[in-house]
């Protein structure tokens, strides 16, 4: 311990609740970290002639704090900021058990722990990050030296897909406090109005009034949501100076929250060729929207991030959530803990007959002891549309079939539970630049590249189109397609319980699942056909010496499901996202990519040569087997296969009578 003295005046600091100014160095730290390292507003037309300072904590304190000092103080900051506990720490019971320290699992923790009263339990997977703090904070970190592939991610992988060339996707996700949330690109896109009243229309349409009275319906509404969003939220609008250079760019302050926990602003730095975004996809026919993220999608615009504007770093889930509380004594969080199955009581309920969850199994790893711990109240799972179902499985839990052929006991049958699996697809066509890019600078090495501001830069640049623009406005084509597609729905067929039957659209031999599904594809293909986007684009301006742009089917037709197939938790989950299993999603892919020619062409001088697919990925054919054999892929936004709608529908709505709760789908 090189400095004891040092040491305990930055402890002091981490671990106080009010300002610390009575040691010089304590302060001076203070001072430098929050304020002078970070310079506000550059410009990045003149950013070759502005020194500002890089990040330079490490490097400024290595002459004081050893290795061991920065753990001490890491482990001081983590005191400060919640209550994380080890395994010889957690209480026999709590009134809540949150499996999963992810988006939704920490949001549910900070709002269940506010009442002192209610004791509350988080068990996450993963490490608690701090570790990788720096790296994770960095909102360009997510590209230049992100977590995906470390030890922070689940590192799953799909069973090898038949229409796409018999390739396996990698689907990486965040195996640390935070989650995803931790990992992911930070640019935020509302559903449209449209998209949350449909909710509303299908429990509706459920007529299932014992799990969905119209009271609870009307909360899954566009107005309910939209109001719980913008509470959420902390919106700062654009510094002007960087966006001087900008085409038609516009935002909506009354579409955003302010007092909120999340952190929305703009990146510091603008690059040229983002600037223009929305006046060359007006030259390409796309509209500029005017007022993004207030329940219309359609056009484009350039979206706001979720990064905090006093400091340039990532908000995610765990800083706005958790590290911002005061010391909450009846919350725990224990990381490192993998939930293994949730236990029910001998008893049932006396008026439902349902089972009720009444324990919780972790463990640290395969091999390891299993701790039990009670629960009084709810199991809440939040391990998100991978976790969420294994969980259930290995708690007997889900499709009979897949409990059996493991040879786990089934508790209760629910045919849905890792069913209705759905991931938007992307393909991303690839051109030479002719203008600096994100990556170009970041290559360079120089004090700006390692400056908060420039990595506050992320890819924010999108526009949602609809059916009408991906068929050049013709009528006839768009009515043959969906008549096609409408047609589809009478031959849904499922597959067989002995699993002969291959490439259907449904991988479920239940009954319930495949009138769920109906109920979900009827919507798809009508309300959403027309009035909803189907593809969306993203500009990607962070290799050096390429811009990309992204086609993503935003409303797939095609179903996959998750399932177990050891007895094992700590086994990975089997994932089977059946990717083009409907040929209707190839179809509108098939059209996003003509379509952002289109806009690359608009870009002009900008954009040199097309380096994929290639100019010689022409015809229909031409682009179906480029998207096939290499071009698709995840746009790793996989969801709804925990989905909380009626247990008629084979799904998980009404377990909440039961104890267990679906904290997300």
């Amino acid at each position: 311990m090189k400095n004891p003295l040092r040491l305990a005046c930055l402890i002091a600091l981490a671990t106080s609740t009010v300002s610390v100014s009575a040691t010089p160095t304590a302060h001076d730290f203070s001072a430098r970290y929050e304020q002078n390292i970070y310079p506000r507003n550059p410009h990045h037309a003149h950013y070759a002639k502005r020194q500002p300072q890089p990040i330079e904590f490490s490097q400024r304190d290595a002459d004081t704090l050893s290795p061991e000092d920065t753990q001490i103080l890491r482990r001081a900051l983590s005191k400060r900021e919640f209550t994380l506990v080890s395994e010889d720490e957690v209480l026999k019971s709590y009134d809540y058990i949150i499996a999963g320290g992810g988006l939704a699992g920490l949001v549910l923790a900070s709002r269940l722990s506010a009442d002192s009263s209610r004791s509350v339990l988080v068990l996450e997977a993963g490490l608690s990050g701090d570790e990788v703090k720096d790296r994770v904070d960095s909102p360009a970190g997510a590209y230049y030296q992100s977590i995906v592939g470390s030890d922070y991610d689940w590192k799953h992988v799909t069973v090898e897909q038949p229409n796409l060339n018999n390739r396996d996707i990698s689907w990486p996700r965040g195996k640390i406090l935070g989650g995803s949330t931790a990992m992911n690109a930070m640019y935020l896109v509302r559903p449209s109005r449209t998209e949350l009243d449909a909710w509303s229309t299908l429990l509706t349409s459920a007529q299932d009034s014992a799990s969905f009275p119209a009271s609870s319906t009307a909360l899954w509404t566009w107005d309910s949501l939209f109001a719980g969003m913008r509470k959420s939220e902390n919106f700062t609008a654009p510094s002007p100076e960087p966006w001087a250079i900008g085409g038609n760019f516009s935002f909506s302050a009354e579409n955003h929250g302010s007092g909120g926990p999340m952190s929305l602003s703009y990146p510091e730095v603008m690059f040229t060729i983002v600037g223009n975004w929305t006046t060359a996809l007006e030259r390409a026919g796309i509209p500029a929207l005017e007022a993004p993220n207030g329940g219309v999608t359609l056009g484009g615009f350039i979206t706001p991030s979720s990064v905090n504007p006093t400091n340039l770093t990532r908000s995610y889930s765990r800083p706005a959530y958790i590290d911002s509380l005061p010391p909450r004594s009846n919350l725990h969080i224990l990381a490192e803990a993998t939930v293994t199955k949730v236990g029910f009581s001998d008893q049932v309920r006396s008026d439902t007959n349902e089972l009720i969850a009444n324990t919780v199994e972790f463990a640290k790893e395969s091999g390891s002891t299993r701790y039990v711990v009670g629960v009084s109240r709810e199991v809440i799972l939040a391990g998100g549309p991978l976790g969420s179902p294994k969980i259930l499985l290995h708690s007997g839990v889900g499709p009979k079939d897949v409990l059996e052929q493991v040879g786990i006991d089934v508790v209760n049958e629910l045919p849905g539970v890792g069913q209705h699996l759905q991931d938007h697809m992307t393909a991303g066509i690839v051109w030479e630049s002719r203008v600096e890019t994100a990556g170009d600078v970041q290559q360079t090495g120089t004090d700006f590249s390692r400056s908060r501001e420039f990595l506050s830069f992320i890819n924010d640049a999108v526009a949602f189109v609809n059916m009408s623009l991906l068929f050049d406005g013709s009528t006839a084509a768009l009515t043959a397609f969906q008549t096609e597609i409408r047609g589809a729905l009478s031959n849904i067929t499922s597959t067989s319980t002995d699993g002969t039957t291959t490439n259907t659209m449904i991988p479920s031999a239940s009954l319930e699942v495949v009138e769920g599904y109906k109920a979900t594809y009827e919507l798809t293909a009508t309300t959403f056909f027309e009035n909803s986007a189907q593809i969306e684009m993203l500009m990607s301006v962070i290799s050096p010496g390429v811009v990309s742009i992204q086609s993503a089917v935003q409303h797939p037709y095609s179903r996959g499901r998750v399932y177990i197939n050891s007895t094992n938790p700590f086994d990975p989950i089997v994932i089977d996202p059946q990717y083009f299993s409907h040929p209707a999603d190839r179809t509108i892919m098939r059209q996003g990519v003509k379509l952002v020619r289109q806009v690359g062409a608009a870009l002009g001088d900008a954009l040199g040569p097309e380096i994929t697919p290639g100019t010689a990925v022409q015809t229909d054919e031409e682009i179906d087997n480029w998207l096939t054999r290499q071009g698709a892929n995840t746009q790793y936004h996989p969801a709804g296969s925990c989905t909380m709608l009626p247990k008629k529908w084979g799904w998980c709505r009404g377990w909440e009578d039961e104890g267990v709760r679906a904290g997300e789908c």
